[in-house]
């Protein structure tokens, strides 16, 4: 399935990104209302999101790979749907240009049906909400 992609230029410098964003624990703030964090710790956690049509999901995270200044990423699992997500950081005149990022890794019936149905595109502007919110 083709991935989710937000982008966006933030007007803060990687190094600042990077430290919010290498703690799970401030990434629940950047969410806005559709998320409501459960359990946090810097490596992970568990959060319930709100999807549309008022499904619900619960859902665990944790950290798999940091790149100062460069990059976090993560796995999101629910269920029998697994993805990974991704930050990227480059920086760029004005701040730098942050590419967040949901590759599906396995989906469960539903959650693929989901998808197809318009669940793409409520995430991709979930996603657009979050980086707004990052600046």
């Amino acid at each position: 399935m083709r991935p989710v992609v937000a982008r966006r230029l933030v007007p803060r410098p990687a190094e600042e990104l990077y430290a919010l964003l290498a703690d799970l624990r401030g990434h629940w703030d950047l969410a806005g209302r559709w998320v409501h964090a459960l359990e946090l710790r810097p490596d992970g956690g568990t959060v319930r999101v709100r999807g549309p049509l008022g499904l619900r999901r619960t859902v665990r995270t944790e950290l798999v790979a940091l790149e100062p200044a460069r990059s976090v990423s993560g796995l999101a699992r629910s269920g029998a749907t697994h993805a990974a997500i991704s930050w990227d950081l480059a920086p760029s005149d004005g701040g730098t240009l942050v590419t967040l990022r949901a590759d599906l890794l396995e989906a469960g019936p539903l959650d693929r049906l989901v998808l197809a149905a318009g669940g793409r595109a409520w995430m991709t502007r979930r996603f657009a909400a979050t980086l707004q919110r990052l600046g």
